[in-house]
């Protein structure tokens, strides 16, 4: 103990404590110091995972490319038959649409050919029929004008003498 005193004696308490607060001080700075390294750590750690990660999908690269552009070539190509499939349809539309028309005329060829014949078979009729049948005659010649390629002459003489009976019907008064 002697030596003790010999090497400490001189050593006074607040200097002691000096000493014992600054021992406590470098402990404290070492345990920050040692957590902040092994967060840097862990974090340096992570980092290269994410770059190892970020690697190994780079080296998937020319496969997942090659999937892009077959399913952009398979997407491309289905794409065109829709549209073929489409204009294929477009066309029998249209062949549907122009039968409907002609069907739609002949339709009133026949009504103005009929009711041609009961006119000149002395039937007599009511302004709304003869009215239903001038309708008729409008669509007919307005679809033979817009068709030329349609038969359009065979109602000409009943168009006329219907529309002559119509306006005497309508300068006397004798509708039904």
């Amino acid at each position: 103990m002697d030596e003790f005193i010999q090497v400490f004696g001189e050593v006074s308490l607040g200097e002691a404590a000096l000493v014992v607060s600054a021992v406590v001080f470098l402990w404290r700075l070492y345990r920050i110091a040692k957590k902040r390294m092994i967060e840097r750590f862990t974090e340096e750690q992570e980092k290269e995972k994410r770059v190892k990660a970020a690697l190994e999908q780079a080296t998937h690269y020319p496969e997942w490319r090659q999937q892009s552009i077959d399913i952009r070539t398979a997407l491309c190509e289905s794409i065109e038959k829709i549209q073929q499939a489409q204009a294929l349809n477009a066309d029998k539309l249209e062949n549907v649409m122009r039968h409907i028309y002609e069907s739609e005329a002949t339709t009133c060829r026949y009504r103005i050919l009929r009711f041609n014949d009961e006119v000149l078979h002395d039937q007599h009729h009511t302004k709304e029929h003869f009215d239903q049948i001038l309708d008729d005659i409008t669509r007919y010649e307005r679809y033979c004008a817009d068709h030329p390629e349609y038969e359009n002459n065979k109602a000409v003489f009943a168009i006329a003498n219907i529309k002559r009976v119509y306006q005497k019907c309508a300068d006397e008064n004798i509708f039904l």
